[in-house]
């Protein structure tokens, strides 16, 4: 057996995914046969794990140690495994082997740390494509996965899955597009409507919502034929972290827009909407990333009085540039929500802007709302109980977030959504802001129900429903709108 890493009297195991060999679509497998080969090549003791006692791995291997990973396949993939000696696509028994070995090594929390996020356990820190220094264990354990799965899908089909299922951060940035898409017309339709403009644009919006909200796309047929299990497990986990931000996003929304209702912000830009001049000077972008600080100190006197009068908060001038740091901080989630990663150099603050980020700081330095990261399966240690604003770490420079994603997102995007809030109270239009992200959540949740497919066509073909559905709803307001006029 010259050339071969195989010991003589040994079989090559028949589970294992290996590079440049696919199986064959008609190839099958059992549990059986599974449990014989395991127990025929027992696994290596983990690295790492010099205490474990290495007699253990030496037992027996029954179907109650499988049924952490056979659980987990059919109920998130809905497969039926009727008995032990059930034909099934060798691919499936691949991905249970796969599935067992990998959560043995993770000493049995793996399944817990890759499960669904569920009602109250999303999480903006399970990632797979960020530098962060947070969950490491669940972004190394789902990218080995990936990475052996992906040795079972050819390269045509996983360019394919890419295009279709983008990183998070991708999809984010692509349905937020597509809400805007949505709404534009909403804008339009009431532009010159005066005084009544933002009330018809708050109504129609939260009729839209209510619509999509309540509809279902017709299902499937029954006999639509879905994915291989192993293709639909790397879905599955490319998914994942979509499905959390989307969960703790909403949690975040409406925990804050419940919490700020308590905090009074007059309305002192609301005239200057009516008047060329004063709007100009408040929404012409006046500053940059780079130059905020200098910008702070220098109009230290007249932010300081009109945050006194937006919350009746007495600012010394000095405070204003003492939180300088921390302001830039939540102008760069402003910037980057925008525009995406840009030059700091660009001037695209407004002075309007600067009042809403103070605002945001401000307000969170009366309430001292505190924040913990969270993830599936983390230690006491790593937690850290901290305020919002200790989060930010002003220590360190906006520039090395694109290296590392020191500031927990759930502490940025909590301040990023105060900002915003403060923006629309500033403007007399918390109840259109309001609106707009309740048809955001409401999108974004037919959104996960799209991607908790697992399946690449499946999913395609609901989210393509939907979109189908709002292009009618807004072209069905439009029409109504142009009746009312004429």
């Amino acid at each position: 057996m010259s050339g071969s890493n195989i010991e003589p009297g040994k079989c090559k195991p028949r589970f294992d995914f290996e590079r440049h060999k696919k199986s064959s679509q008609s190839e099958t497998g059992s549990i059986k046969e599974l449990l014989e080969e395991l127990n025929r090549t027992p696994p290596h003791k983990p690295k790492g794990s010099q205490k474990s006692n290495p007699a253990i791995y030496r037992e027996e291997i029954t179907k109650e140690n499988l049924e952490g990973a056979i659980n987990f396949i059919k109920s998130n993939f809905n497969i039926e495994i009727s008995s032990i000696n059930s034909k099934l696509p060798i691919t499936t028994i691949k991905t249970i082997k796969l599935l067992y070995l990998s959560n043995r090594s993770f000493k049995g929390q793996l399944f817990e740390r890759i499960s669904l996020p569920g009602s109250s356990q999303a999480t903006f820190e399970h990632w797979i494509e960020r530098n962060t220094p947070r969950n490491e264990k669940t972004i190394r354990a789902a990218s080995q996965l990936m990475s052996t799965l992906e040795l079972e899908i050819n390269d045509e089909r996983l360019k394919h899955i890419h295009i279709n299922k983008s990183t998070p951060s991708k999809l984010i940035e692509i349905y937020a597009k597509k809400i805007m898409e949505f709404i534009a017309p909403i804008y339009e339709i009431f532009k010159d409507d005066g005084e009544y403009r933002d009330w018809y644009i708050t109504t129609t919006i939260r009729f839209a919502s209510s619509e999509i909200e309540s509809y279902r796309p017709s299902p499937l047929p029954a006999n639509t034929e879905a994915g291989p299990i192993h293709e639909r497990l790397y879905i599955y986990l490319l998914t994942l972290p979509f499905l959390h931000f989307v969960g703790e996003y909403q949690r975040i929304v409406e925990s804050e827009n419940e919490e700020l209702s308590k905090y009074q912000i007059e309305p002192l830009f609301t005239q200057a909407l009516s008047s060329p001049s004063e709007g100009d000077a408040l929404l012409r972008p006046v500053t940059s990333l780079a130059a905020i600080h200098s910008f702070l100190q220098t109009n230290a006197n007249e932010l300081a009085r009109l945050v006194h009068q937006a919350t009746g908060y007495e600012l010394r001038s000095s405070e204003i540039t003492n939180i300088a740091d921390e302001t830039q901080k939540v102008l760069h989630a402003y910037v980057f929500h925008e525009w995406h990663r840009t030059d700091h150099d660009v001037v695209n603050i407004s002075m309007a802007d600067c009042v809403a980020a103070l605002l945001a700081i401000t307000i969170q330095k009366k309430i001292k709302t505190k924040y913990t990261p969270y993830w599936k399966g983390q230690s006491s240690s790593e937690k850290t109980v901290f305020r919002l604003l200790s989060h930010l770490d002003t220590s360190r420079d906006i520039e090395e977030l694109y290296e590392e994603d020191y500031i927990p997102q759930g502490a940025m995007l909590t301040l990023y959504h105060r900002y915003c809030i403060a923006y629309a109270l500033l403007f007399g239009r918390s109840n259109r802001m309001e609106a707009f992200m309740r048809f955001q959540i409401v999108y974004l949740k037919h959104m996960t129900i799209a991607h908790s497919h697992f399946d690449l066509e499946a999913g395609n073909e609901y989210e393509t429903n939907i979109n189908m559905f709002c292009e009618y709803l807004i072209q069905y307001i439009e029409d109504q709108a142009t009746s009312r006029a004429m």
